[in-house]
């Protein structure tokens, strides 16, 4: 009996997970088709969207495969529903996707190393900055394919915009393919605590609450 009753346990903890990360994925897609977005002045077809938040939420709720989980649900929908697929929402994956894998890359650091000794400032210590450089190098070897090769009049638009924004010189294709590169990763770092600051507030105050037993909990052990 003892075995059942764990299995049982282990059972509804992962129906749970499963269901929690579709929720979040289904938030996302949500978010993202109203449209609750705003956009980075410098290059204004790059939109910093709340619908990342969700996905983080799984992350940090139910743990980092749950989050991947809830990446590829918010993917695969947005393929199907989403504006300019399939490229729209793959190019939102490989920003997503590097993101969290910098955070699960992080707290395994943060965990080996550390052993957990620093809590959440550890943690976050380790996570954002590695989040940020996974989704820098994802995006702009994706940018640099699409700008270059597939849709070059995304940075006649982004050149346009940048020359008018802060008056650079731009005098030709490779210097606004640099200058775009460039500012497009500055929106991509500032993209990261839009998404995961808020998603760990939430997810913390929900485990302060006792709602559920959260993944999240793990990283607090050492504050």
């Amino acid at each position: 009996m003892p075995l059942y009753r764990g299995f049982r346990r282990v059972l509804k903890a992962k129906t749970l997970n499963v269901c929690l990360a579709a929720v979040c994925a289904s938030l996302a897609i949500y978010m993202t088709i109203f449209k609750l977005v705003f956009a980075f002045p410098i290059i204004p077809y790059l939109k910093f969207e709340f619908a990342e938040i969700p996905v983080v939420v799984a992350f940090f709720a139910a743990g980092p495969l749950w989050g991947l989980a809830s990446s590829v649900i918010y993917w695969i929908i947005l393929t199907m529903v989403g504006e300019w697929t399939p490229l729209g929402p793959a190019m939102k994956f490989l920003a997503v996707m590097p993101m969290l894998v910098g955070l699960w890359t992080g707290y395994k650091l943060h965990k080996g190393f550390l052993n957990g000794k620093w809590g959440v400032k550890g943690f976050l210590a380790l996570s954002l900055p590695l989040a940020a450089v996974f989704r820098v190098i994802s995006t702009s070897l994706l940018n640099f394919v699409v700008l270059w090769y597939l849709f070059p009049f995304f940075l006649n638009i982004a050149s346009a915009s940048i020359k008018s924004t802060l008056g650079l010189n731009i005098s030709s294709p490779v210097t606004a393919l640099m200058w775009t590169l460039l500012f497009t990763a500055t929106f991509n770092i500032l993209h990261i605590p839009l998404s995961i600051i808020p998603s760990y507030i939430v997810v913390k105050a929900a485990s302060k609450a006792g709602i559920a037993k959260l993944w999240i909990s793990e990283i607090a052990k050492g504050d």
